[in-house]
């Protein structure tokens, strides 16, 4: 987390309707000797062009499954049943031929460990010449475009003879950023990119990533588990919890009227600085369920102030709330289920 309450804007929502990444019904496992583990469970969720998601929750929550899942990168898991749609295709129907062309391409991720992205062994100039090769983008204007991004993330085209090893890590990051943007990507999956860096280079970081992702116009997911990040660079917040999303809704609304319990404690638990009390920080209780026996009823029900016996019994379904734009407020919570409602006055 950020060390103050962020400031927090009402970013434009992209005025649109087209559904660009249409995530449906997602289920993914990781077999173990300790047995099945349900990293993301029955996810649906769906952006449109031109927007930026935040895609927040702990460590473990399912959160970077759901990106390696899009890149078909997934390691150890298993995607048992659901949909990923991008550009009108079913990107779990995709072959793996087929799902190499689009990364990097198409679709890019920027990794959190900048370090492990970059070959030691290879200078700068050539993971730029690699990665336009390995997808026949190379052309007279190649070293152009390469300087040009370069001096865009303000780092000197005098240091592309440099290897990895002397840069700084926030200056690694950018070079990996560098390299993501220069295929021009329709689709960008940001893991955690700033997590490794101090608070006045993740601040600079940030500002020169939001502008790159405006100027590109790019469709991004950003995944983090700090909503400092989140107030300042994206339009929508999906609030992830033990493989399942608890809450989606515009940025401004999670932030000022957050409707499910957990989504609510994570707000109340972010430091401000500026606050004349001197309260002590809040924090939540318990830990996170066991993913690999999920609980039957809400999963976030034997951590949440407001459980009663039935939210041990029933699973919550999504619910509509009352919101002012037009990508709406979902939440899953029976707090706000008129069948369950009244049972919680």
């Amino acid at each position: 987390m950020t060390n103050s309450t962020p400031s927090l804007e009402k970013n434009s929502i992209p005025n649109n309707q087209d559904c660009f990444l249409d995530i449906q019904n997602l289920i993914v496992d990781y077999p173990t000797s300790d047995g099945n583990v349900r990293a993301v469970n029955n996810v649906s969720l769906s952006l449109q062009k031109g927007e930026v998601l935040g895609l927040v929750g702990e460590s473990g929550c399912g959160k970077s499954t759901i990106g390696f899942s899009i890149l078909g990168l997934l390691k150890d898991g298993i995607i048992r049943s659901g949909q990923i749609v991008f550009a009108g295709r079913d990107l779990v129907k995709m072959s793996e031929e087929d799902i190499q062309r689009l990364r990097g391409s198409d679709i890019s991720m920027v990794f959190q460990a900048s370090q492990n992205a970059l070959n030691p062994l290879q200078k700068v100039s050539n993971h730029f010449i690699e990665t336009l090769k390995a997808h026949n983008r190379w052309n007279d204007n190649s070293w152009d475009a390469i300087k040009n991004l370069l001096n865009r993330l303000e780092i000197s085209e005098s240091r592309l003879e440099d290897y990895p090893f002397q840069f700084s890590g926030g200056m690694q990051q950018r070079i990996v950023i560098a390299l993501t943007f220069l295929l021009n990507p329709k689709l960008l999956i940001a893991d955690e990119p700033t997590t490794a860096l101090d608070v006045l280079v993740q601040a600079r970081l940030l500002k020169l990533l939001k502008e790159l992702i405006k100027e590109f116009n790019l469709t991004v997911i950003y995944i983090t588990h700090d909503l400092g990040v989140v107030a300042e660079i994206t339009h929508r917040v999906a609030i992830m919890y033990a493989g399942n999303i608890v809450e989606v809704g515009d940025t401004f609304t999670i932030f000022e009227r957050p409707a499910h319990p957990y989504t609510q404690a994570l707000i109340s638990a972010i430091p401000n600085v500026k606050a004349e009390s001197k309260k002590k920080m809040s924090f939540i209780p318990g830990r996170p369920p066991d993913l690999r026996n999920p609980p039957k009823g809400c999963c976030f029900a034997d951590r949440c102030p407001f459980m009663i016996s039935l939210c041990q019994e029933n699973e919550p379904k999504s619910i509509s709330l009352p919101s002012h734009t037009n990508i709406g407020h979902y939440v899953k919570c029976l707090k706000y289920d008129d069948k369950y409602s009244n049972r919680f006055e």
